[in-house]
């Protein structure tokens, strides 16, 4: 997926993706980097849980005079490790650049969280011209010989988000003891 290999053992996309698009059931999957898992792992998921990010990011917009923002942001879920992982190397991406550390991409498996909803925060990807992400499931499903739609992002049903673009999220923190890390 994109400049970044999948590791193997997160190599999933080959059993859920078919012309119906990702499969789901009662497991997630959240993509984070290795400098926020001790946090997570104590005290679970949470919405905008990078306050170290956030905080940089704010502090950025003060200095160039631009306002600073509340932000409450859900959990971003998926349904697949791999596409996890793709969200993870972007996360380590960011952090890494930012506080110049060697965070590594981390997956973190959710077993049933309480709720979870299509992400249609995924219309501003389909309406930005040359998404990354969206870049990278086009290719993923040529890869896997499985149609591309280039629906109408204004005019598709909720759950296409979730089952053509994986994403989803949930609007409820996910306590700690609903995790685990993915490893080889």
């Amino acid at each position: 997926m994109s400049d970044n290999i999948t590791p193997e053992f997160l190599q999933d996309i080959s059993v859920l993706l078919s012309d119906s698009g990702f499969a789901t059931n009662d497991t997630w999957y959240h993509g984070t980097s290795s400098g926020l898992v001790e946090s997570i792992m104590t005290l679970g998921l949470s919405g905008g849980g990078d306050t170290e990010t956030t905080e940089r990011t704010q502090s950025t917009l003060g200095t160039i005079g631009n306002r600073q923002f509340e932000s409450s942001e859900p959990v971003f879920l998926t349904q697949s490790k791999e596409l996890a992982f793709y969200w993870a190397a972007q996360k380590t991406h960011t952090r890494n650049l930012y506080f110049k550390k060697d965070e590594i991409p981390v997956v973190i498996q959710v077993s049933q969280p309480e709720k979870v909803s299509p992400d249609v925060g995924g219309t501003a990807m389909l309406l930005e011209p040359s998404n990354q992400y969206i870049l990278t499931l086009k290719a993923i499903y040529e890869q896997h010989g499985v149609a591309w739609n280039d629906a109408n992002p204004l005019e598709v049903p909720r759950e296409f988000y979730l089952e053509k673009l994986g994403l989803a999220y949930s609007s409820k923190n996910i306590p700690a003891e609903k995790l685990s890390i993915l490893m080889p």
